[in-house]
């Protein structure tokens, strides 16, 4: 038996290493990773999900919000305590390389980072970088290319293909299931500095929602700046009377909204379309890791179902 296992272990590891060296393109150019990674710190703000589910513990990662252990929020938790992985975490906006350099990484992920050439360029003295995918806008890359640079930068590409097609199939299952949401008009929204906050049709959120078969408005791509988003004084909420409106926001911003003046009146309002997303599921759907959708499913679909019945009776709320 022991033997058997040497050997198991044995061709495990040398299937791996064949998998090396390994050259990775993305935005920022090429990354030769030259052996199987040891020591990977994410500096990025949700690629510790995706690290988890390919089953690489790291030994540090960046702080998003949410003020979890271990910036773990609950989807990736079981992930991480079958790695027993206990990352350092950084906190703050900005990717602290003094605290990078002290984690000493054989391998630095940042796929969804507020990464620059500069912050790039340093980064890369420190260990290999795998930076976000090529061809696509600032924190606009879909997660299924995301996991793929990470998987070859860490010798998980089968697992990393595995995890896509699941997924895709548990959300196409979905959307067969489903047929009345195909075509409505619908849109993850938030509210903030008595603004309200829209995204483009490429943001994680309503890439979900369009897998679903609800559909942004084309107008607010052409409204979206380069971040993604647009904002509007809450006197353009008629913007957001839609087939369906999924609110990331917290118990004191959706009071906000629904003292604004005109929204009784709108449609949204009088048939109960707007789902009000908790704050694990707001997380869940801004993370937009393959954990974090496979969780948000199971919260988002009978609210999508309720909200979108044309009745004011049923509660769409998380």
């Amino acid at each position: 038996m022991r033997i058997f296992i040497f050997l198991f272990l044995s061709l495990a590891a040398s299937a791996q290493a064949a998998d090396f060296p390994v050259r990775i393109e993305h935005a920022y150019g090429e990354t030769l990773v030259q052996a199987a990674p040891q020591r990977v710190v994410s500096v990025g703000y949700h690629e510790q999900d995706f690290l988890y589910a390919l089953g690489v513990a790291p030994v540090g990662v960046h702080e998003w919000f949410g003020g979890h252990a271990y910036a773990t929020w609950p989807w990736s938790e079981p992930a991480r305590s079958e790695l027993v992985a206990m990352p350092e975490v950084q906190r703050g906006f900005e990717i602290d390389l003094e605290w990078v350099l002290l984690q000493q990484p054989d391998l630095i992920v940042a796929t969804f980072a507020p990464l620059d050439e500069r912050t790039y360029a340093m980064l890369s003295r420190i260990a290999p970088v795998v930076g976000p995918p090529a061809n696509f806008p600032m924190w606009g890359a879909p997660w299924e290319e995301e996991l793929r640079l990470i998987a070859a930068a860490t010798g998980k590409v089968s697992t990393a293909e595995k995890i896509i097609a699941d997924l895709d199939q548990r959300i196409s299952a979905i959307a067969a299931q489903h047929p009345h949401l195909q075509g409505l008009s619908g849109t993850v929204a938030h509210f903030a500095g008595g603004q309200i906050v829209g995204y483009r049709s490429e943001d994680g959120g309503n890439r979900l929602l369009h897998r679903l078969g609800v559909e942004t408005p084309a107008t607010f791509d052409q409204m979206a700046g380069p971040g993604g988003n647009f904002t509007v004084s809450p006197e353009r909420i008629d913007l957001f009377d839609l087939d369906v409106v999924l609110w990331l926001t917290d118990k004191p911003a959706r009071a906000k909204i629904e003292s604004l003046p005109g929204y009784d009146a709108l449609r949204i309002t009088r048939e109960g379309r707007s789902i009000w997303a908790d704050e694990t599921l707001t997380g869940a759907l801004s993370f937009q890791s393959p954990l974090s959708i496979e969780w948000a499913l199971d919260q988002l679909v009978p609210a999508l179902v309720a909200a979108t019945d044309g009745s004011p009776n049923t509660e769409a709320t998380e």
